[in-house]
C-alpha cells in the first residue's frame, strides 16, 4: 500500500516537473520568423531548451511507467491504451528534439553560407520548421490527448480521483485535440489567443491533477468488483 501510494504521489510530482519543463522547452528564436539567424544568436538558450524537451519526455514516459501497473488492475484495455499512445507520445517528442537541434544546426551553416547558398538553407529551413511544428503541436499533441483521453475515463469509471475532476481531464483533452485540428487546418496558428484558450483548461487541469496525486493520492476504497457491478 505504501509502495502504490508513493507511486501514485510521484506521478504528481511528474505531471508538475513536466509542466515546468515544457515551459523551458519553449525556442522562442526558433519560432521566430528570422530563425536561421536568431536560433545561432541563441544557440545556448535553443540547447537548453532541447534538453528540457527531453526531459520532459522522460517525465511523459516516467509517469506511465508508474501508473500502469495500478490501473491494469481496473480496466486493462484502457489501462494499456494509455500505456501505448503515451509511449508513442514519448517517441515523437524525441524526434521532436531532434527537429530542434537540426534547425539551429542549419541556422549555423546558413550564417556561414554564401548568397548564393542562402535560398536552399531557406528551402530546407522551412521544411525542417514546419514538420517540426507538426510533430509537436499536432500529432504528438493527439497522441497525448489520447493516451490521457484514456486514462480519465478509467479514472472516470473507477472514482481514483473525483468524478468532477476526471470529468474536466476529459473537456480539457477534447478541447486540446480541437485547438490541434484547427491547426492542421490553417484556421488558428500556435502563438494565438484562440489556440491558447483552447489548451488553457488542459494545462490547468493537469497542473491541479499533479497537485491532487501528490497531496491526496487515489481513492482506492472501490474494489474491481465494486466498479464494474
Amino acid at each position: 500500500m505504501n509502495l502504490l501510494k508513493n507511486n501514485v504521489k510521484l506521478a504528481g510530482l511528474l505531471i508538475i516537473i513536466g509542466m515546468i519543463a515544457g515551459i523551458l522547452s519553449i525556442a522562442s528564436a526558433v519560432d521566430s520568423p528570422n530563425y536561421l539567424t536568431e536560433a545561432t544568436a541563441n544557440a545556448t538558450k535553443v540547447s537548453i531548451a532541447a534538453l528540457f524537451q527531453f526531459i520532459l519526455c522522460l517525465t511523459y514516459i516516467g509517469f506511465v511507467i508508474l501508473l500502469y501497473p495500478i490501473v491494469k488492475k481496473y480496466n486493462q484495455g484502457l489501462a494499456l491504451g494509455f500505456l501505448s499512445f503515451r509511449i508513442m507520445a514519448g517517441v515523437l517528442l524525441i524526434v521532436g528534439t531532434i527537429m530542434l537541434l537540426s534547425v539551429l544546426v542549419l541556422s549555423q551553416e546558413f550564417v556561414k553560407s554564401t548568397l548564393e547558398n542562402q535560398e536552399v538553407f531557406k528551402a530546407f529551413g522551412n521544411v525542417l520548421k514546419i514538420t517540426r511544428d507538426y510533430i509537436n503541436h499536432i500529432f504528438m499533441v493527439f497522441t497525448i490527448s489520447i493516451a490521457n483521453l484514456m486514462l480519465y475515463i478509467l479514472f472516470l469509471k473507477t472514482k481514483l480521483i473525483p468524478k468532477w475532476l476526471s470529468a474536466w481531464g476529459i473537456l480539457g483533452v477534447i478541447l486540446s485535440m480541437l485547438a490541434s485540428i484547427l491547426l492542421l487546418l490553417s484556421i488558428v496558428d500556435v502563438i494565438t489567443i484562440e489556440y491558447l484558450v483552447l489548451n488553457a483548461p488542459t494545462g490547468l487541469f493537469e497542473f491541479v491533477l499533479g497537485i491532487w496525486l501528490v497531496f491526496n493520492g487515489f481513492n482506492t476504497r472501490y474494489s474491481k468488483e465494486e466498479i464494474l457491478k
